[in-house]
Parts: C-alpha cells; sequence; structure tokens
C-alpha cells in the first residue's frame, strides 16, 4: 500500500537553498517527498510512501529525514493515512 502524509521541520538555518535541500532529502531517500516551505518558513515534505502499514510508512520516512537533514526538528505530523 502507499501512505499519503506531511511532515514539517523547523530548520537549523532560515537560508534556505531549495535545490540543496532536495539532493539532501534524495540522497537520503526522500524521493517520494515534495518539498515546500510555509509562510513561518518551514520545511513542508508532502510524502506519499509504499509500506506495509501506516506506523512503518511514517517511521521510515522520519528516520530519512533525519539522517539527510540532522540538524532539523520535527515539528507536525499530518495525515489521514490514506492508502492507495
Amino acid at each position: 500500500m502507499e501512505f499519503a502524509f506531511t511532515l514539517r521541520y523547523r530548520l537549523a538555518t532560515q537560508d534556505h537553498d531549495y535545490d540543496e535541500l532536495s539532493a539532501q532529502l534524495a540522497a537520503g531517500g526522500c524521493e517520494d517527498a515534495l518539498l515546500s516551505f510555509n509562510r513561518a518558513g518551514n520545511l513542508v515534505l508532502d510524502f506519499r510512501r509504499p509500506a506495509d502499514s501506516a506506523a512503518a510508512a511514517l517511521s521510515s520516512a522520519i528516520a530519512d529525514v533525519q539522517r539527510a537533514l540532522p540538524a532539523s526538528e520535527l515539528i507536525d505530523i499530518r495525515s489521514g493515512f490514506v492508502s492507495n
């Protein structure tokens, strides 16, 4: 199944280089996330991640982001855990 959810992160620096962040996230296993920034300057990642369960999808995405952006801080998780 594929699960849709959003993770929102506070970054260590306010200087956001979209291309650099995209490359870091892709290299870290987050190529299934759509990257954007909200008005507060937080990183917003919209995932559509295949997994056996919602918990597995969420935990693997969080681990991948932490590995790619170790100084980031998870501040919000949003999901209705829609699966396809």
